[in-house]
Formats: structure tokens, sequence, C-alpha cells
């Protein structure tokens, strides 16, 4: 499988996938504002309708404003589906007891599994490729898990993609290395104290996000590949950035660098809840 060829055949949905998240939360804002101001509508509405005055808007601009409020739900709708990633009980704290005890039999759990599956292939990896931050309190240690969850599951369609190309070719490199798996120290989604405008939408009330980072090397029909398998309904990996370089000798794997995003959509609030 040749990368050059699967980036242009798909190029629509890489580029979706580098940009969807930012496309998405640009529609939520843009829904939550409309949403906003339907609300206040109605309410000038109804006082120029108790006052005895005509409508603030007649029926054709209000069947313009609905038609394009459904469109954008819609479309929110459309890139939330594409850009999910639905979370599964093992990385979350509910009912495994301490938080910070919970972390570390998963955090040995995964490196472990992580560590084995690679010797079995004979794909090169080192224990401290494997890391992430140690976390302080309950917030950054769920934060930590949704990491985690972002790497294991990498690493499982990365192992996968492997098999697959060596199931066809058992001549083929596959993957070589493995030289980084790290989950990206957790950054401010907004700066502490700092009011929302009328409309704005608080980003941490909609949606979880965690990014990791890895690095490794494979031969070309693997990258191809792996970067396939980030797309996955409900369990997309977002791709924000994917370095390949091409080797310098043949016969020599090429090295990925890359960035991918975990996405978790928090349960929409009842209308009217703060």
């Amino acid at each position: 499988m040749d990368v050059a060829a699967f980036v242009q055949e798909n190029k629509r949905w890489l580029v979706g996938a580098g940009l969807g998240a930012v496309a998405w939360l640009i529609g939520s804002a843009i829904v939550g504002s409309i949403y906003d101001a339907e609300g206040s509508r109605r309410e000038h509405v109804n006082l120029l309708r108790q006052a005895g005055n005509t409508p603030l808007y007649d029926g054709a601009a209000l069947s313009a404003a609905q038609a394009e409020s459904e469109a954008l739900a819609a479309e929110t709708q459309r890139l939330q589906q594409e850009l999910a990633f639905v979370r599964s009980p093992k990385y979350e704290l509910a009912g495994h007891g301490p938080a910070d005890q919970y972390l570390f039999q998963v955090g040995r759990t995964l490196k472990q599994g992580v560590l084995q599956s690679a010797n079995e292939r004979d794909v090169q990896i080192v224990d401290k490729d494997v890391a992430w931050d140690i976390p302080a309190g309950v917030d950054e240690i769920r934060g930590v898990l949704f990491g985690l969850e972002l790497l294991d599951e990498f690493a499982q369609r990365l192992f996968a993609a492997h098999d697959a190309v060596r199931a066809a070719e058992p001549d083929a490199l596959a993957v070589r290395a493995i030289q980084a798996l790290k989950v990206e120290p957790r950054r401010s989604q907004r700066a502490s104290g700092r009011a929302l405008r009328p409309g704005e939408v608080d980003l941490r009330d909609l949606v979880e996000q965690e990014r990791i980072q890895v690095q490794f090397q494979a031969d070309e029909a693997t990258c191809a590949r792996m970067l396939e398998a980030c797309r996955l309904p409900g369990r997309t990996l977002v791709v924000e950035s994917w370095q390949l370089q091409q080797p310098t000798r043949l016969g020599e794997p090429c090295t990925v660098k890359a960035t991918l995003q975990g996405i978790s959509f928090k349960p929409a609030q009842p209308q009217g809840e703060q």
C-alpha cells in the first residue's frame, strides 16, 4: 500500500480529521449563539404581542432562521458522529476505588501489555518510551486515564496493522520500533477567572479532550494501514499532525511522528439547567 496514494485518495478525510475538531467547536459556538438568540427573540415577540404591536419578524424570516438553525444542528451532529471517542468503563473512575490506586493499576497493566505485545512481534521498545505525567488531583487523574485509553487504542491498532501486513507478506518489515507513546501534559482550555461573553460556549461543558504523542518506525504499508485505522466510528483518533519521514536507504523503515486527539462528548444538559 503506497502512503502517497492513500493520502491522495483520502485527502478530504485527512483534512477533516485534522480540522474537524475546530469546525465542530465553531459550529457549536454558532449553534449555541443561535439558540440564545432564539430565546431572546421569543421574549421580545411575547412582549410585543402583549402590548398589541406587530411581531418583530415576519413568517419568512422566522422560517429562514429555523432552517439555518436546523442545518447547523445537523452539521454539528454529523461532526460529532465522525469525531467522537466513546469512553470505556475500564478507563473511568466510577466504581473502581481510590483514584490514585486505580490509575497506578491501569497504567501498570497498560505498559506491561504494550511491552509484551511488542516483544512478541520483535518490535523494539523500551519502558521509558511509554510515559505520562503523575497527576495530583482527581480531575487530573480522570484526564490521564482518558489519555491512557488513547494510548491503549493506538497501540492495539498499530499492532493490528503490523499483523495484517505480515499476514499478507511474511517477510515484510512492518513495525520495527516504537519510540514514543506519551500522554501530552494537560493544558488549560480557558484562562482562570475569565468570564464568558454573551452567547459564548465553554468547551469544558461540552467535551473532554486529551492528546497523545506517538513515534514509530515501520514500512509504508503499515504506516498507511495505521493512518486509516485512526478513523473508526465511535472510537476515532483525530489526527492533529502526521509527519512521515521517508528512509534514506532502500529497505529501511519510515519514521512517523504524530499527535492524536480523543474527543469525548458530554451528555447534553436538560434545557434550562445550568
